[in-house]
């Protein structure tokens, strides 16, 4: 038995997690059109054809198919340069790109393309591949898309010189159909478009999943249920995955002979995950739902005014929390075994909600109540009630949006030194995104709830001065 798992799984008789919160590439679903759709990019990269797009809904399997993709490029002995924050725009873009290959930037553009560009040149006279690999590609600027334009020129006049894979959400489309980057658009070689899984799909996928933990016929999965999870998950993977592992919970206090998973489980897993079936908005729409209803949900206080949104951040640390009327939505509820504690108990119930953080961040979280972490290896799995996500760093006295008070939090943390203007702009974004890299979450500089739960959280102050920037001149948040 695997001492890093959680009592539930243990007692499930499992070897492993079957639906993790992180993409596992170990336990891959790889159907005939999947697989075929990465020997193509594999090929297409590999015969220096031109660059690669891949798009799909946020939950679809990108990041886990670029972890293919990267085994295969590398077990070929490509080189690969891998661009994960692309809230680095222009001139800070280009120097993550050379370092990611080894090289050192000289914070001057033509200077850095000129030093790759002599790199790729003694590469290709090795032999050798060199690709990069931009992921959440939809956040580039439209100088940035311009400079990954200019990248694929770099060319010996017979081949070019860098392959490209540009990956991120549907919008990343709309923007390469600008008319100023054309060129870019039109050297696109292969496009692999991950759609949700189908009924059938869904079956397959949860089954297989159960297998490859070690499940045998333990656990069984009836057909109404199937219906029921891929209803309210629309197919989406990373929605199964929040609804299943819900379900589990939910199935440890029944009896081992009845460890059937079927359609009422399922309704309550989902309406306590709050997972909803997926619509397709547009970016705009994603990033004022997404940022919205997370402040209101964490925070109970008005939703985020957008302002002047830049940028199009969706939120990647799991789903929405139940707020309002809907914080009494049925439950996964059960007896609980005697020697289950009280952390593990309240999960059963759907009293907490799960997340999966870093050491860094249960470090900091330790000091909020209503919080429960148990260690699984390297990692930590954090229990806690949307409650915990107080108005702490509020003060009732200010008057503002919650932006501002958002923009006032991240001032005193040392990341923002902007206009208090309440306006949701790049400089906003990059100042959380930095606060979610120190605390090693997703840098998407969207104020999702497991963030506002750490802005929260009690921190010690910087060597900023407790005067606030009230009106900087250099707005526009």
């Amino acid at each position: 038995m695997n001492p890093a798992l959680s009592r539930h799984l243990q007692q499930l008789g499992l070897e492993r997690s079957p639906f993790p919160p992180t993409p596992d590439a170990a336990s891959y679903y790889q159907t005939s059109v999947l697989e075929s759709e990465l020997v193509e990019a594999a090929h297409a990269l590999r015969t220096r054809a031109g660059f690669v797009l891949l798009t799909g809904e946020v939950g679809t399997g990108k990041s886990t198919f670029l972890r293919r993709l990267l085994g295969q490029l590398e077990s070929d002995g490509m080189v690969v340069s891998l661009v994960f924050n692309t809230f680095l725009q222009g001139d800070d873009l280009l120097a993550a790109v050379l370092r990611d290959f080894g090289l050192k930037p000289h914070g001057n553009a033509a200077t850095d393309i000129e030093v790759l560009n002599r790199f790729l040149i003694n590469r290709w006279q090795d032999r050798t591949t060199c690709v990069l690999i931009i992921d959440d590609a939809q956040n580039l600027s439209l100088a940035s898309l311009e400079l990954v334009r200019l990248l694929t020129s770099l060319e010996t006049g017979q081949e070019k010189l860098l392959q490209i894979v540009l990956s991120g959400q549907p919008e990343l489309r709309d923007n390469l159909d600008m008319p100023q980057i054309r060129q870019l658009t039109s050297r696109i070689c292969k496009h692999v478009r991950l759609d949700p899984l189908s009924h059938e799909q869904t079956r397959e996928y949860v089954n297989f999943r159960l297998r490859a933990a070690g499940a045998g016929e333990r656990i069984r999965v009836d057909a109404k249920a199937v219906t029921a999870l891929h209803r309210a998950s629309n197919g989406n993977p990373r929605r199964i995955h929040l609804i299943m592992d819900r379900c589990l919970y939910g199935l440890y206090a029944q009896p081992s002979e009845q460890r059937l998973i079927n359609a009422d489980l399922v309704n309550r897993a989902a309406a306590q995950a709050g997972a909803q079936a997926a619509r397709s908005p547009t970016a705009a729409y994603r990033y004022a739902l997404t940022a919205g209803i997370s402040l209101a949900a964490c925070l109970g206080i008005a939703g985020l005014v957008a302002g002047s949104v830049e940028s199009r951040a969706d939120s990647r640390n799991g789903p929405p929390t139940t707020t309002g009327s809907n914080a009494a939505v049925a439950q996964v509820s059960a007896p609980v075994a005697s020697d289950t504690t009280a952390c593990d108990q309240n999960a059963v119930t759907g009293a907490l909600r799960s997340d999966w953080v870093a050491a860094a961040a249960a470090e900091h979280l330790r000091q909020l109540p209503n919080t429960c972490l148990i260690q699984h290896g390297e990692r930590w799995q954090l229990l806690w009630s949307p409650d915990a996500a107080s108005t702490r760093f509020l003060d009732p006295s200010q008057v503002g949006s919650a932006s501002q008070a958002l923009q006032r939090r991240l001032f005193e943390l040392g990341h923002y030194d902007g206009a208090i203007d309440g306006r949701y702009g790049r400089l906003t974004q990059r100042a959380l995104a930095r606060f979610q890299q120190r605390y090693a979450l997703p840098a998407t500089g969207n104020p999702d709830p497991l963030t506002l739960l750490l802005l929260a959280a009690p921190a010690p102050l910087t060597s900023h001065s407790s005067s606030l920037p009230d009106s900087l001149s250099h707005g526009n948040g």
